[in-house]
């Protein structure tokens, strides 16, 4: 398209506004559909400089020999005979063209259908050519011919190919009826012959990815309408193409007429790519969709909720600290008094999950309990006595003589947290974005549908009672759809950060499926490493509560590592009544378990199964590990056999997840070495692996638990939902200028100042804690 704008009028005044009976027509629908019509236009069949695209038109015939192998009748409305007949007929002498269109369509028009009949041969599919001209559409007998024709063709398994015949058309203006124009170009004669032959979904390919709402810049990602309103009377596009006759405007004009007319869908889209009517067919967001009735573009409902979301999270700004914490606190209460509603929810969600063969660890994830709520309830309360994180003072600097500069915090804007099985999750992020001033969005799993709408339920009334109306529900938003889901990860001029909780599948498909920033780890593969100078009372303990406390969790040990020393025997001094009881044994003393097998039995004894690295599988007789790195979220775990605490860190470093890792030992040399150079989130001495949490860590909760280096790192609590911006104040009387600085007028000083001193906090303020400032203003 150019670049070049302009506005025009759509032909909208022909079409009937939908019956509410009338069905919505979806784009999942278009795989059942029978009858399909594709539309190439000139600008697809050729490359930029004039010569044949080979490699696009093959792929067309490739999609179009796959749809039909799906027991569907393709019709083909082709241009390209006059383009193809100008590269033949004015060669490399374009100063000599005879610029005569009926005489290029005469020679391009064997040309164009010699090269479809060579390509669907090879996929033994007859291609069969239709010329047709505006005649043979003004009276029924013509048309029903041509029905008859294009029927039995597609009845014979042939691809009827239609082209208007340029070389005898004597149309001057275009074909009309009593809705509006009928015929003008190939656009509209694939819109007419998908009216006439029953065709139920017809794709117009072109040059670009279908309808912009503007046009794009140089270097700019346009934004493409995916579901088009029909009763939009103005819209934006570009001049025509360069190849072709109509352009865009012939386009859209051509997709109205076609839905005006009958067609049940018309979707504009590129026709560049090499799966593009695959994927319209199969209900993908590509393109932009027409029907009279359309179902909202999935894309367009995220989108419109990322933005309602964000808009609504900005009145958050204008409570204070107080009034913030007022609405997490009702939450708690309400959670509590609603425990009965909510359990019956999550027992459905769980009679339903059962049903499907839902895993263990995702069932027990998902199973809430009134011991649950209640600590949910308890981790909120936490949350709302936190100090007030917005706008705190990190860091005070005098640039220069009545020049200040702050560095303070700030939300970081919309979150998008998706989530498996667990539906605490909901009023837990919930507390920790209300607190730190974001708008959130969650996403969580088809198992907990009705405990997530029940939570959700209570969280918006929540906001909405406490504040009167004043922070819209929406603040807090609730998506079910698993479309919106993967049209939400584009949306990356509006979600500001992603944190993914669930599976190591499902983070790593949103790392790999989104620009925006994602927060999270991929899989909790925990150690706990039992030293030689361990107390193995204290390490049985921890070993077993790291595993079983709740293993489905990101942070229950999945590994056990064991000094080498722990396979030694240990030797027990009998007394003189056992060496009585036991007088066929003439010695002091009998042997006894390892400590590495007394280990290894207590796991057993707490219902763990057990498997093994290489060293440890030999030396105590265990079936092998499928792998140094499982995270089993089960009663399983591995056991392999370390040399000493730099034996460990190297396989931490190398198997583990950068989750959590333990070390049991009462050598603080150790413990040391352990600490530093393990390169996880959270390292723990002495302490079960299941601390590591939001709640444990007293954060109130846990939007999540990131592994990454970069930001927040560990359980995810209110900080890290906080970004910084710099706020400078100038005291001069004119201000200050960076050339006064360059030429020696002004002089940095650099000089570290206080921090801002603390507020006494005041139960009845009510103005926003995020202003700049005092300090900022004093010279």
């Amino acid at each position: 398209m150019a670049s070049t704008k302009k506005v025009k009028s759509l032909p909208v005044e022909q079409l009937r506004r939908p019956s509410p009976s009338e069905p919505v027509i979806s784009r999942k629908d278009f795989a059942s559909k029978k009858r399909i019509l594709i539309k190439v236009g000139s600008c697809v069949l050729q490359n930029g400089g004039g010569t044949l695209a080979l490699g696009r038109l093959g792929a067309i015939v490739d999609q179009i020999s796959a749809l039909m192998k799906r027991g569907m009748e393709v019709i083909l409305v082709s241009s390209g005979a006059i383009a193809m007949g100008r590269g033949k007929l004015d060669g490399e002498h374009p100063a000599q063209n005879c610029n005569n269109p009926r005489a290029y369509a005469a020679a391009g028009q064997s040309a164009l259908m010699g090269l479809y009949d060579n390509l669907f041969g090879t996929k033994q599919i007859v291609a069969s050519q239709v010329l047709v001209t505006d005649s043979d559409f003004k009276n029924e007998m013509r048309i029903e011919n041509l029905r008859m024709t294009i029927n039995h063709l597609l009845g014979q398994g042939a691809v009827p190919i239609l082209n208007e015949n340029d070389v005898i058309s004597t149309r001057s203006t275009p074909l009309r009826d009593a809705r509006g124009k009928l015929f003008w170009d190939n656009d509209s004669l694939a819109a007419l012959v998908a009216s006439k032959m029953g065709v139920q979904v017809c794709i117009i390919l072109t040059d670009v990815e279908g309808l912009y709402h503007c046009l794009p810049q140089p270097g700019e990602i346009p934004e493409v309408i995916h579901t088009f309103d029909p009763y939009e009377r103005t819209f934006i596009i570009g001049e025509p193409s360069r190849l072709g006759r109509g352009g865009m405007q012939a386009k859209v004009d051509a997709a109205l007429s076609g839905i005006a007319r009958g067609v049940e869908a018309v979707v504009i889209a590129s026709g560049y790519h090499p799966s593009t009517i695959l994927k319209v067919i199969d209900g993908e967001t590509v393109g932009t969709f027409f029907s009279l009735n359309p179902e909202p573009s999935s894309y367009t409902t995220a989108k419109a909720v990322a933005m309602a979301c964000k808009s609504a999270s900005r009145s958050l700004l204008m409570l204070s600290t107080q009034e913030r914490s007022a609405i997490i606190l009702e939450l708690a209460d309400r959670l509590v008094a609603k425990t009965n509603h909510i359990l019956a929810e999550n027992a459905a969600d769980i009679a339903d999950a059962r049903k499907q063969a839902i895993t263990p660890a995702l069932l027990a994830r998902l199973k809430l309990t009134p011991d649950k709520i209640l600590t949910l309830a308890n981790g909120l309360r936490q949350i709302a006595r936190c100090d007030e994180p917005i706008g705190q003072t990190l860091k005070r600097t005098h640039l220069a003589a009545g020049l200040i500069l702050e560095q303070q915090t700030v939300p970081i804007g919309l979150l998008l947290v998706i989530f498996e099985s667990r539906p605490d999750v909901l009023p837990q992020v919930a507390a920790l974005a209300l607190k730190s001033g974001n708008g959130l969005l969650l996403k969580g799993g088809k198992e907990a549908v009705r405990s997530n709408r029940i939570l959700h339920q209570i969280i918006v009334d929540s906001i909405h009672d406490v504040t009167h109306g004043k922070v819209d529900r929406a603040t807090v938003s609730l998506v079910e759809t698993r479309n919106e889901i993967k049209d939400l990860l584009q949306l990356d001029e509006h979600i500001d950060l992603i944190i993914p909780r669930g599976s190591s599948q499902l983070v790593k498909s949103i790392q790999t499926g989104t620009k925006i920033p994602v927060l999270g780890h991929s899989e909790g593969i925990c150690h706990v490493f039992i030293d030689e100078a361990c107390d193995m009372t204290k390490a049985v303990r921890i070993a077993v509560d790291s595993k079983i406390d709740y293993p489905a969790a990101c942070n229950a040990a999945e590994t056990i590592l064991l000094h080498a020393s722990l396979l030694d025997p240990v030797v027990v001094t009998m007394s003189d009544s056992d060496k009585n009881n036991n007088s066929e044994n003439s010695e002091n003393s009998a042997p006894s378990h390892s400590k590495a097998e007394a280990l290894v039995l207590a796991l057993r004894d707490a219902g763990v199964t057990i498997y093994a690295g290489p060293r440890a599988s030999k030396a105590l007789s265990l079936p092998p590990a499928r792998s140094l790195s499982v995270e089993y979220g089960d009663l399983q775990c591995t056991i392999e056999i370390v040399d000493d605490v730099w034996d460990a860190v190297r396989h931490i470093n190398t198997y583990g997840s950068g989750h959590t890792d333990v070390i049991v030992t009462e050598n603080k040399d150790a413990a040391s070495a352990f600490l530093n150079h393990v390169e996880s989130a959270c390292v723990f001495h002495n302490a079960s692996s299941r601390f590591a949490d939001g709640y444990r860590f007293g954060l109130g909760a846990e939007v999540g638990i990131s592994t990454g280096k970069v930001h927040a790192r560990g359980p995810v609590g209110i900080e890290g939902l906080m970004t910084q911006k710099w706020v400078m104040v100038s005291a001069a009387q004119d201000g200050h200028i960076v050339s006064e600085f360059t030429k020696g007028l002004r002089r940095f000083e650099h000089k570290a100042a206080l921090k801002k001193r603390k507020e006494k906090k005041n139960d009845n303020e009510k103005k926003p804690n995020w202003q700049p400032t005092a300090e900022l203003y004093l010279n």
